[in-house]
């Protein structure tokens, strides 16, 4: 941790996780009897369904992130203790959740807006601020003093992509992107995304398959490819698609024959690396927006960490996680340099904490520094891009520039 914020934030005591499915919430303790000052927050992520690994992780990377912050004392005399619902990745199910938590906490993290698409009408009303740990333009656009995304839009990032990628092309004809993605939101959007930005970035966007999220014979799919022979080929898909996906190439010849790309949410993580065996995952590249352990010395600081506290070491999706408690903790920091502890609500933490914060790290590059401002919900403008070698993961893309696409909202 950079020595300008170890000093200043601090925490106490143990977290008590409190997991919570739909709106079955346990109720908080009446007493505190480690600290006077307790301060409730909040995760709403996906812990079932089908991307039960990927909400899972990131729920022990944000648990372990409270109790670094607690037990380093980042917050002085104040504790941090936690709710965490469960959205199911599904748009109703996570604002029922929200409904039955919001009261009880000050802010909150999500992971993955198909849980929170509907949530930015609410918490602006309720004046609770939120920190999408991934999302897409649409959600933090235009600016909101209660909505804030930590990593960039899964639009501007696939936007930064092309461009960085477009400037190394060494061929005469253009690029080719192609695109497989499954029938939901999350899925949909990097869709829209190529087919509106890729031509006038010089790409070709061919072909493009969209799938059911229950999908398991990618073969269709994979004629297109042997066909039309992308250069890159997007997979948004879950960990068990991508699977099948990568086996079934494989089995026809077809693996080979173009750059196998992970989802715009996260490359190597444990919900991919759990589920496909690295064999299989030979070769194959994947998008990096928060530091991931085997590839950069922040990461693996914090992955130290977790697994001496823990016994489990933290992988990106958890480093997603436990980057929303870092920055949740450095905004009541911040706002706390302002107002009074009693005067801390959901408004004085946007405004002297949230929107103060500039050029924030922890663990050195644990994650790209992350700036809010009055009019600035995008926290970091960074990602990267990774590749499988003999089993390992190294980076094939050093950190490039994401470009804002606020503009085109207006």
């Amino acid at each position: 941790m950079k020595k300008n914020h170890a000093g200043r934030i601090s925490f106490v005591g143990l977290v008590v996780g409190i997991s919570l499915t739909l709106c079955l919430f346990a109720p908080l303790p009446h007493g505190h009897a480690q600290s006077e000052k307790v301060l409730t927050v909040g995760l709403l992520s996906c812990l079932t369904g089908a991307q039960a690994v990927i909400g899972n992780t990131c729920k022990f990377g944000w648990e372990q992130g409270i109790e670094y912050i607690n037990k380093k004392k980042m917050l002085g005399d104040i504790e941090l203790k936690q709710i965490v619902a469960d959205d199911q990745l599904n748009a109703t199910v996570g604002l029922n959740a929200y409904q039955g938590f919001k009261d009880k906490i000050l802010a909150f993290a999500g992971y993955d807006t198909s849980g929170c698409s509907a949530l930015r009408p609410f918490v602006e009303q309720d004046k609770k601020p939120f920190l999408a740990l991934t999302t897409n333009q649409t959600f933090i656009y235009p600016p909101s003093d209660y909505v804030f995304g930590i990593a960039p839009p899964y639009e501007e990032i696939l936007v930064g992509f092309l461009k960085a990628a477009k400037e190394t092309w060494k061929e005469t004809r253009a690029p080719r992107l192609g695109l497989i993605s499954f029938e939901t939101p999350s899925g949909r959007v990097p869709i829209s995304a190529a087919k509106k930005y890729g031509p006038g970035l010089g790409w070709e966007i061919d072909p493009v398959t969209i799938v059911p999220p229950t999908a398991v014979d990618f073969s269709e799919a994979i004629a297109q490819i042997k066909a039309k022979k992308p250069d890159w080929v997007l997979l948004s898909l879950s960990g068990g698609q991508i699977k099948s996906v990568l086996s079934q190439a494989q089995t026809v010849g077809a693996k080979g024959l173009t750059k196998w790309l992970l989802p715009l949410w996260g490359g190597f993580t444990d919900s991919t690396t759990e589920v496909v065996e690295r064999k299989n995952l030979e070769g194959v590249y994947g998008f990096c927006l928060i530091s991931n352990p085997e590839a950069h010395e922040g990461a693996k600081k914090w992955a130290e960490w977790t697994k001496a506290n823990s016994g489990k070491a933290c992988d990106e999706s958890g480093n997603s996680g436990a980057v929303g408690a870092f920055v949740l903790a450095n905004a009541i920091q911040k706002a706390l340099e302002k107002v009074s502890f009693k005067e801390l609500n959901g408004p004085n933490l946007s405004k002297y904490g949230l929107q103060r914060i500039e050029n924030f790290q922890m663990f050195g590059d644990l994650m790209p520094p992350i700036t809010f401002g009055p009019k600035l919900s995008r926290g970091s403008s960074h990602a990267s891009v990774l590749y499988m070698v003999k089993g390992q993961v190294q980076v094939a893309m050093p950190w490039f520039n994401v470009p804002s696409l606020a503009q085109a909202k207006k």
